[in-house]
């Protein structure tokens, strides 16, 4: 077996887990007014069950109704037994173990909190708890926990991370109280004692594992000492393992251990942090998280000892049957994570699960292709994402499918996209795109100019148009010199390119990674941008904010609230804030403000097939997700 650690049981507390592969807990977006589990959520963990994960690790429920401010999961009456109970059925079905994870927001969701404070985490002042409350809210958790293992699962998990209640509770930063429940490390701690004696008393040879941070990006907050002094505490109270995360200094922005780790920062974030729990607790197991996506590293975290198991979140969202498909070595068909955190993201908007590259996170139930009513013959004109899924998907079906690319490799704009150095996920979902071609029925046809001619040669009953989209061109004086060129063009192969000076026209997401990857080549960079701040069209703050911090650690100058006013020989012109005109010298000029839609084709080729579909960025630019999406669609409809 190609990675024997990663497959290898584990014994937790008297429950054997058939591997050390663990479904992180993870909101999916998903509820019901009576706070049951939804049928889409069960489904969705089932799936990963399916795909081999040794033990599922539910998001959290809640233990206490009065404290519930946002949609969720029950497990403060007796009447959610029966739908617990059928999720637990479902996971076991599949020889997977299945844990709740047992929490409550705080005033991290909330309005009520250890400490009446103002913190960075939380939206508004929250009401202190009383003493008393808080007496209550460890009997919730007890019972709860006994609910849980009424309803049939293995374990439950404690969770005590990110700044929620019982977080909050641990953090000197956070609680701030004087009474038993705080004033110093055995006063905050108290809270956790209470409730995991209080489980083994109440509910004897029940495993509870403590999900915990083991830093906090909070001035006072837990840094890694004294977050290895709770990991000894928590250890010495018997918990099934430990599963070491950390906090982040706001909802969003990430910090030195940042949890949910955007593609602009390394993998494995939190594995120092694993690495020194496990050093200071060797005989309870540790789970290790933090964007762990590569199965070789997963493996070699085992191996060195870094942790027991690896928990996997936005991993098993991108791909269900990651376990399965490592377990058997096909690891070129394991659908990557890009970590671009759409997925967090549209959690803190409140939406559903989604992901850039599976199109049916929490519609696993809509997934199964039906064969064609009719094989047809299909002509796909362009191999990026959306022409590259439209193809295969449509193939599965039974449809003699032709893609055409007139370049000389597949991915319209996520090949450039994929070449700067903090892009290698993207790369690697470039990777997966052509295993997955390989693997299909696709005729796929590169170094093809697509023609009327070409088309009507072909004869196809149905025409997918995907053709992509053209960068835009700035209309100012000297916009046609040849030094001027799109960034696109220069992230395809900055290699054609020659000189020690560049400036880098429009600071969004393409700007940007252009700025990096010709700093990374040696450059001197200036970044232009017209509005006052960078990247203002990217909403999702955990990837915007590591992106400034990788233009700042390459040197490149940033000069926003500047208009290009024309390009020279010898540079660009630019206006700043200060209205006084100036040069930047420049022996390149990379401008990145923008793509449009390319519909030359679709005018071209719309009236040569009985059947005509455009899809992708040559209908409207927008992001992988929805070209992909797009993609499977008409590979459906057709």
């Amino acid at each position: 077996m190609q990675f024997p650690r990663l497959f290898r049981p584990i014994v937790l507390d008297g429950i054997e887990i058939p591997n050390r592969v663990v479904m992180a807990p993870m909101g999916v977006g998903r509820y019901r007014d009576d706070e049951n589990w939804p049928a889409p959520a069960i489904r969705y963990m089932e799936e990963r069950a399916r795909g081999g994960a040794g033990l599922i690790i539910t998001q959290t429920v809640r233990v206490h109704g009065r404290l519930a401010s946002r949609p969720g999961i029950g497990l403060h009456d007796d009447r959610f037994i029966p739908s617990h109970a059928g999720l637990v059925e479902r996971v076991h079905s599949h020889g997977a173990k299945v844990a709740c994870q047992l929490g409550l927001q705080g005033g991290k969701g909330g309005n009520e909190a250890p400490s009446a404070i103002y913190s960075v985490n939380y939206k508004v002042r929250p009401r202190a708890l009383t003493s008393d409350e808080l007496y209550e809210l460890v009997e919730s958790f007890i019972m709860a926990a006994g609910r849980a293992r009424a309803a049939g699962y293995d374990a439950v998990e404690f969770h005590g991370a990110h700044s929620y209640l019982v977080g909050a509770l641990m953090s000197p930063a956070l609680n701030r109280r004087q009474d038993e429940w705080g004033g110093d490390f055995t006063g905050r701690m108290k809270f956790v004692r209470e409730v995991i004696t209080g489980i083994h008393s109440i509910h004897p040879g029940f495993p509870v594992g403590f999900k915990f941070s083991a830093h906090e990006e909070i001035p006072g907050g837990v840094d890694l000492p004294h977050g290895l002094e709770i990991a000894r505490y928590a250890a010495t109270l018997g918990v099934a393992w430990l599963h070491v995360s950390s906090t982040a200094s706001t909802i969003e922005a990430g910090g030195r251990y940042a949890s949910v780790p955007p593609l602009y920062l390394p993998r494995n974030t939190l594995m120092p942090l694993a690495a020194a729990v496990k050093d200071a607790c060797p005989e309870t197991p540790v789970m290790g998280t933090g964007s762990i996506t590569v199965p070789e590293e997963a493996e070699r975290f085992l191996a060195e000892g870094v942790c027991d198991m690896v928990a996997l979140g936005r991993t098993l969202i991108a791909d269900p049957f990651w376990p399965e498909k490592a377990r058997r070595g096909d690891i070129a068909r394991i659908i990557p994570c890009i970590r671009c955190n759409v997925c967090h993201h549209q959690l803190w908007l409140g939406q559903s699960l989604c992901c850039s590259l599976n199109p049916y996170v929490t519609r696993e139930a809509e997934q199964e292709l039906s064969p064609a009513a009719r094989r047809k013959k299909v002509m796909v004109i362009g191999a990026g994402p959306a022409g590259i899924r439209c193809a295969i998907t449509a193939a599965r079906r039974g449809h003699s499918v032709t893609l055409c690319e007139k370049r000389r490799y597949i991915g319209g704009m996520v090949y450039p996209g994929s070449r700067p150095d903090c892009k290698a996920d993207v790369a690697r979902a470039l990777d997966w795109f052509t295993a997955e071609l390989e693997a299909s029925t696709v005729n796929l046809k590169l170094n093809t100019e697509i023609t009327p001619e070409l088309v009507e040669s072909e004869r196809p009953d149905a025409l997918v148009i995907a053709a992509g989209a053209e960068p835009v061109k700035l209309d100012i004086p000297g916009a046609d010199m040849p030094h001027v060129v799109p960034a696109v063009d220069v992230m395809r192969d900055v290699t054609r390119y020659s000189g020690k000076r560049a400036v880098v026209i429009g600071g969004g997401d393409v700007g940007c990674e252009a700025a990096c990857l010709l700093a990374d080549q040696g450059w001197t960079v200036s970044l232009v941008e017209i509005r006052p701040r960078l990247m203002e069209e990217n909403r999702i703050n955990n990837v915007k904010l590591p992106m400034l911090d990788l233009l700042r650690e390459k040197g490149v100058r940033i000069l926003t609230g500047t208009r290009v006013n024309a390009f020279t020989e010898d540079g660009v012109e630019v206006i700043p804030p200060d209205g006084k005109q100036y040069g930047l010298p420049a022996d390149l000029a990379a401008v990145a403000v923008g793509l449009r839609a390319d519909t030359s084709l679709v005018r071209g080729l719309s009236l040569l097939a009985e059947e005509v579909h455009v899809i992708g960025d040559c209908a409207v630019p927008a992001r992988i997700r929805e070209a992909v999406e797009a993609g499977e669609r008409v590979g459906r409809w057709i």
